[in-house]
């Protein structure tokens, strides 16, 4: 729209002409015109009241004309078209198709394009947000991979690259791990601790599975290793929003460069290893580091050191330890959880119930509604193995797993010397030793009942008549044919006369069992 005021103030106070007047102001003649014309029949002159802006100004020359009934055209419903244009494959053509389909005289491409555009640049404003020096860290993974290529076959294995930035200096760190698993979603986020040697307050990562189990613009849930990773270092996590690049802007710009500097820059390499390509990326990563900004002063690397990092917290004395969790496996029966593949034993109170294990590199923590019951080394291989502590089996179970020659023989010992030669001669008659463990069972049942020596005696009596089971000294106990072969032995001191038979009278048959 030409200057009104120009037209007006040339016509009247410089006489100038129309054609003049065209030309000063760049607009057509016939422009000039019906301007003059039309400001003379709303009674405009030179000057023009000061309580006029441009738009009152515009309206008095060019007043709304009635719109026609046979002029109506149905509007578009721009919410409906916004909300569908965010769906796949949606364009503005297919919904100007749509529309048009079902309002024939309805507005044509242009103006339904024109009239989106009016909408959504009223809908979505932005605001700058100032960042405070070393307050926030941005992370995300890059977009581009890598590669690292087998030297004997030639095969090539994606690398996926760890990208974070800090928010006032834009400082990266970028590290490639060959998938995008949890275990390597912690590894990049202690490495980039220890590349910074500081602490932010809050950590801002994309919505990655890695880190976020569900996705929420509004409580967002994180899994458990990453709660634990965030509590070891005492930061508080924030994932963006979910379609929302603009809460992460930093780092989705740092990931722009990355592609630039890092990932186009090393194109012609070729890396053997994940050890030799990190080498290459954290030479590229001090060049990038060290390149001057465009619009402001200083690096990257120097904005970091002046204000990012004093206003940091320093590290913890120790670095956080993956672990993985496994949430809810049931204790079975037999006391064990299954584990990772594997059987670790749990107290027997808890069969069952559901436990939660946490599992590092060499141990497995078992806990209950977070209570910590118990730890095991943690196992290795394929093959399926039980890691069983015998204090977490009930008492009967506990006794079994006790039993052993060796159990045995020490309780043996402890009754008296007769006994120990009995154990001895059980184990030693039978060719497995787990054979001989019910008859130790049947002779530690039966020493509970008597007191020791008439224990030890009918040990004697059974050693001697060769025959060690467990029964028959039992037998000998029940009878009394230890208490007899004792009244022998007093009758034997006591009363002597030549008319008393002794053994050598029956030759010794008979009474072999009382034989010393």
């Amino acid at each position: 729209m030409p200057n009104i005021r120009d037209i007006l103030r040339l016509h009247t106070m410089e006489h100038m002409s129309r054609n003049a007047i065209s030309k000063s102001v760049h607009c057509h003649h016939e422009t000039v015109k019906r301007i003059i014309e039309r400001a003379e029949a709303a009674g405009l002159n030179w000057p023009v009241p000061e309580e006029l802006d441009d738009a009152q100004l515009e309206q008095l020359i060019y007043p709304e004309q009635p719109i026609r009934f046979s002029e109506l055209r149905p509007e578009p419903d721009m919410e409906y078209i916004d909300r569908e244009m965010h769906k796949r494959g949606v364009t503005l053509s297919l919904l100007w198709y749509e529309y048009k389909r079902s309002s024939p005289n309805g507005v044509q491409y242009t103006q339904f394009c024109e009239r989106y555009r009016k909408y959504i640049g009223q809908r979505t404003t932005t605001m700058r947000i100032p960042r405070k020096a070393g307050e926030k860290l941005f992370i995300d993974w890059a977009g581009d991979t890598m590669s690292v290529t087998d030297r004997y076959t030639g095969k090539k294995q994606e690398a996926w690259l760890f990208v974070a930035a800090l928010g006032t200096s834009g400082y990266p760190y970028v590290e490639a791990f060959p998938s995008k698993a949890k275990e390597n979603w912690i590894a990049g986020h202690v490495n980039a601790l220890k590349h910074y040697s500081a602490l932010p307050l809050i950590l801002v990562p994309d919505n990655d599975k890695s880190g976020v189990t569900k996705a929420n613009n509004y409580e967002p849930e994180l899994n458990r290793t990453y709660q634990e990773f965030a509590q070891h270092y005492g930061v508080a996590v924030v994932p963006a929003r979910v379609r929302k690049p603009k809460d992460k802007s930093v780092v989705e710009g740092t990931v722009g460069d990355i592609e630039t500097w890092i990932i186009a820059a090393l194109r012609n390499e070729v890396f053997f290893d994940f050890a030799e390509l990190n080498a290459a990326i954290r030479r590229k990563l001090l060049e990038f580091s060290e390149r001057p900004f465009q619009k402001r002063e200083g690096t990257r690397r120097s904005v970091f050191l002046e204000y990012d990092l004093p206003a940091m917290r320093p590290l913890p004395p120790e670095h956080y330890e993956y672990s993985d969790w496994q949430i809810k496996a049931k204790v079975h029966p037999d006391c064990h959880a299954e584990i990772d593949k594997q059987y670790y034993s749990v107290p027997y109170a808890y069969v069952g119930q559901n436990v939660d294990a946490r599992l590092t590199m060499n141990t497995v923590e078992i806990f209950c509604q977070n209570r910590r019951l118990c730890s095991h080394i943690r196992a290795c291989g394929k093959q399926r193995q039980y890691i069983t502590d015998p204090s977490h089996l009930p008492p009967n179970q506990q006794a079994q797993l006790s039993m052993s020659r060796e159990h045995f023989e020490i309780w043996a010992k402890t009754i008296g010397e007769k006994t120990a030669l009995l154990v001895e001669k059980i184990f030693d008659r039978v060719s497995v030793e787990q054979i001989g463990y019910r008859s130790c069972l049947g002779l530690q049942r039966i020493a509970r009942s008597y007191d020791r020596d008439r224990f030890e005696s009918a040990c004697k009596l059974a050693t001697d008549c060769g025959n060690y089971g467990c029964s028959y000294v039992e037998r000998i106990l029940k009878s009394g044919l230890d208490l007899a072969k004792k009244n022998e032995k007093r009758t034997a001191n006591i009363i002597k006369h030549v008319n008393i038979r002794g053994p050598e009278y029956y030759g010794g048959k008979g009474v072999n069992v009382y034989a010393e």
